[in-house]
């Protein structure tokens, strides 16, 4: 189960791959589904180790802002991919660019499909009381 932090700036995501990852890739891309309401979307991250595990930085700013559980499908990012018509080997379906303006990106191969739950901004803040003689916890909500 990965976790992340909207709040957080950088944060890790380790996980292990089904298929072993490219050399010369340097880059994740991270597709998500929201498990309440089936919310999609993606974001990108950093490779910083890819042994048996691959470790990857991603900044906070990109993560979904609504908490809860999601699925995460993992594929390999090829960037600086040449997406001038005729001289692209690209598929259409798999470019999430504009084509003929140079360069983008492109999802490669399939890493693998994880867990995640997100601490989004929409997440209540809590309030811990202590008292001298007894310890308490009460979560305050606010409207």
């Amino acid at each position: 189960m990965i976790r992340l932090d909207k709040s957080a700036e950088d944060q890790l995501v380790a996980f292990y791959p089904e298929a072993g990852v490219s050399g010369s890739i340097d880059l994740v891309r991270f597709n998500y589904s929201q498990d309440y309401d089936l919310s999609s979307g993606s974001f990108d991250g950093t490779i910083l180790s890819k042994k048996q595990w691959v470790v990857a930085s991603v900044s906070g700013l990109d993560v979904p802002a609504n908490t809860g559980f999601y699925t995460l499908d993992i594929y390999e990012l090829l960037s600086s991919a040449d997406l001038i018509w005729n001289t692209a080997a690209s598929n259409w379906e798999d470019t999430s660019t504009l084509w003929n303006v140079g360069q983008g990106t492109v999802e490669g191969q399939y890493l693998t499909t994880e867990r995640a739950y997100i601490s989004g901004s929409n997440e209540s803040s809590t309030t811990t009381y202590y008292s001298s003689n007894q310890n308490g916890a009460y979560i305050t909500y606010n409207s």
